[in-house]
């Protein structure tokens, strides 16, 4: 072991030593030791230090903490058991209120409306919420605050919840009068810290929005500095369209607009990734201000309503079931061709069909329609009607080659579009996404032997913490916060799948998070040392 020269004998409440350190920058990675008090970093040195509590990461790689820019935990921190399938993957911090989706905020009079979005849209939709702690960003925080958190949270305001606050889930355009109260509701989150706004303009109510009352919203985010990331209306065959849409927004106001979950869905798409880097680099050199987020897996994962015709749905769910039986042969003509673009029925698997029967769950929709001796699409609406519309499915129909391709622009960030879980397997989780247990891990295994560490690094800690103005988060530096995530990039490896999605991956050593260690040599051992992110 090397002898190293003693010049500061001060105790520092935790030392790591003699790891390889990779800043979260580009600036080339260095053996060095890092003293931490507190929950910020102290020093960063290659001389000896000594600590209440001293890691030995000789051999293993020491990072900033990994950042999931594209996160759905908004419940997590309602929820008693520990939610640790981020902490087990290196996260330490994570964006909430993606897709137009959130708890808040929300008016009394569309309060019962927000909870059917909710149980819609939530994979953890079992679980109870007191919606009197979120009826805004400030209730939320200061609710948030006093539980303490699994890891660090921050939240975008979902566009569909402002939507509903004002409208309800009303169909038609927003007028000049909700549109100012939209606007409003906004400012009062952003004034309270929210990190940005988000929209789903796939889903209710967000598809019924048109371009004039996102650009007055986006006037709201240019204001503040904020992002605003986009579900965009089509990622199938209309997907350079929706591209468009986006650049068009961003150009229009000059505010940073985010692609969420970039992917190319239904095999004639499939190659097109190439082209749709350019128009999104191509306007990025033109000035608009854009980026896009992305999860390395060749499958997505969302409730069943995804293959509903959006003018059959509406956002009640009551009324849907009602009316299925007068459903038309257009309507299923439509939904046929729906499963169809989303890979076909027998590449879409019932992750979570939320029945006290499980047998649905890890078929698919072919397996299943055999099974009752249904039409696939009449299958599609007996489980969205049993399930009251919670059932959840995973869809094979990206190509891994378009996965890679978008990996090599640097407009581009890494997120899960996941949860952070309890690790245990519960009946009500069902069998949910790999995502939500190996994003991070799955990401640097694919890429270590392609790309530098320093940009695989960069691409999951400093750029999106730049992205989202995570002040003191992102990069190992003197006096940020201290969240580290500890390594071997030897073994690290996702080990979730699809058919046991409840697997630890391999590879990640140590997780701390403020300062304090959550995860010792692969175990978590205390998951409540997050906090809130504001800006």
């Amino acid at each position: 072991m090397k002898t190293l020269k003693t010049i500061d004998e001060k105790k520092y409440d935790l030392v790591i030593e003699n790891g390889t350190v990779v800043f979260g920058s580009f600036k080339e990675k260095e053996i060095l030791n890092i003293g931490i008090i507190g929950d910020k970093i102290e020093i960063i040195s290659k001389d000896r230090l000594y600590g209440k509590k001293i890691i030995d990461a000789k051999n293993l790689y020491v990072t900033p903490g990994f950042i999931d820019v594209h996160s759905h935990s908004d419940i997590s921190g309602f929820i008693d058991e520990s939610c640790s399938s981020k902490i087990y993957q290196g996260v330490t911090s994570e964006i909430n209120g993606n897709c137009g989706i959130g708890i808040s905020p929300w008016s009394d009079e569309n309060r019962e409306n927000l909870k059917k979005y909710i149980q819609t849209h939530s994979d953890i939709n079992y679980y109870p919420i007191d919606l009197n702690k979120t009826k805004s960003f400030l209730d939320l925080n200061r609710f948030l605050e006093k539980e303490k958190l699994v890891t660090n949270q921050g939240f975008l305001i979902g566009a569909g919840c402002i939507r509903i606050a004002v409208m309800g889930f009303k169909s038609s355009e927003a007028n000049e009068s909700e549109i100012e109260k939209m606007k409003m509701l906004l400012e009062k989150q952003f004034d309270e810290g929210a990190l940005g706004i988000s929209f789903g303009l796939i889903y209710q109510p967000g598809n019924f929005m048109s371009q004039r009352e996102i650009l007055e919203l986006l006037k709201v985010v240019k204001k503040y500095d904020k992002v605003a990331s986009f579900h965009m209306r089509d990622e199938v065959n209309e997907i350079e369209k929706s591209i468009e849409e986006v650049i068009y927004y961003g150009r229009e106001t000059k505010a940073k607009v985010n692609v969420s979950h970039l992917k190319v869905m239904n095999r004639k798409n499939w190659g097109k990734s190439r082209k749709i880097i350019e128009m999104l680099e191509k306007a990025w050199k033109s000035g608009v201000l854009i980026s896009f987020d992305q999860y390395p897996y060749e499958a997505t994962c969302t409730n069943l309503f995804v293959l509903i015709p959006q003018n059959v749905f509406d956002g009640d769910i009551e009324t849907f079931i009602k009316e299925i039986p007068n459903f038309s042969d257009k309507v299923m003509s439509l939904i046929r061709e729906n499963i169809e673009k989303r890979g076909g029925s027998k590449n879409i698997v019932v992750s979570n069909s939320y029945l006290k029967d499980t047998y649905f769950n890890g078929k698919t929709i072919s397996e299943i329609s055999k099974y009752l001796n249904l039409s696939e699409e009449e299958t599609v609406l007996y489980i969205l009607e049993k399930s009251k519309g919670k059932a959840q499915a995973i869809y094979f129909s990206m190509d891994l080659e378009d996965v890679k391709e978008f990996f090599k622009s640097d407009l581009g960030v890494i997120a899960s579009d996941g949860n952070s879980l309890p690790m245990e397997d519960k009946f009500e989780l069902g069998n949910p996404h790999p995502r939500n247990f190996g994003t991070f891990p799955k990401y640097i295994w694919m890429n270590k032997d392609e790309v530098s560490i320093e940009k695989i690094i960069n691409r999951i800690t400093e750029r999106p913490a730049k992205l989202f103005r995570l002040e003191g988060r992102g990069e190992i530096k003197n006096g940020n916060f201290a969240d580290i995530t500890i390594f071997d990039l030897d073994k690290i490896k996702d080990s979730s799948t699809f058919q046991n999605s409840f697997q630890c991956p391999v590879g990640i050593e140590y997780v701390v998070i403020n300062g304090k260690i959550v995860l010792e040599e692969g175990t978590v051992f205390t998951a409540k040392a997050g906090t809130i992110l504001v800006n």
